[in-house]
């Protein structure tokens, strides 16, 4: 069996690209022989360490980035909805709640993580709820199949899912990461490792 190219995918549920990363390496993850690795990190620490600014804060990108997003969706076929007030969504309420409940999972039921991604992405860009609020992070893990939620809502508010959380920040801004989605590749063939930036890189990855 041919040896498959590890894709380390590092992501935050606020970005919406992201969620166009994560699909699209989703769907070639079998045909292009990937090992998928999902890494939830914070991408409001990622920012601000890194000295990026999120692309809405330049009134230039900002002006483009609805219809951008939107176009991209409707490409792709994903049942996305614009938020009514991304402001306070993103920069108020933000995701820390859900990433530590992806920690958790990739922890306990990592067999589960990428089903609670989605749930959550669909919950945030196609429903526009709460992602912070403790029974719609339920209900995720409930669509998502997740065996034991009570068990893993507990374990998210541990000190293991914090640390695995803070682990998957500081090992992206390790390799240089500003922004999601954010990945880094292992070639198997010649060990090569590349980093690559934004959802319309995953079919460099292959």
């Amino acid at each position: 069996m041919a040896v498959r190219t590890q894709v380390k995918f590092y992501y935050d549920i606020l970005s919406p690209y992201a969620w166009f990363g994560f699909e699209s390496l989703c769907r070639y993850e079998k045909p292009w022989n990937l090992e998928l690795q999902l890494k939830p990190m914070n991408l409001g620490k990622i920012m601000m360490e890194s000295g990026n600014k999120p692309p809405g804060m330049n009134p230039s990108k900002g002006s483009m980035l609805a219809r951008d997003v939107q176009r991209v969706s409707e490409m792709m076929d994903l049942p996305y909805n614009p938020l009514r007030d991304f402001a306070k969504t993103v920069f108020i309420r933000g995701s820390v709640p859900t990433l530590k409940t992806l920690a958790a999972c990739q922890i306990l039921y990592p067999e589960h993580l990428e089903e609670l991604t989605r749930q959550s992405w669909l919950g945030l860009y196609s429903r526009d709820i709460d992602i912070t609020d403790k029974n719609h992070i339920r209900q995720f893990a409930e669509s998502a199949g997740v065996p034991d939620v009570d068990r893993l809502l507990e374990f998210s508010l541990g000190d293991e899912a914090r640390q695995l959380l803070i682990e998957n920040t500081t090992e992206a801004l390790e390799s240089k990461c500003f922004g999601a989605p954010w990945y880094t590749v292992i070639h198997p063939d010649t060990g090569r490792r590349e980093k690559f930036f934004g959802q319309d890189r995953v079919e460099m990855l292959g």
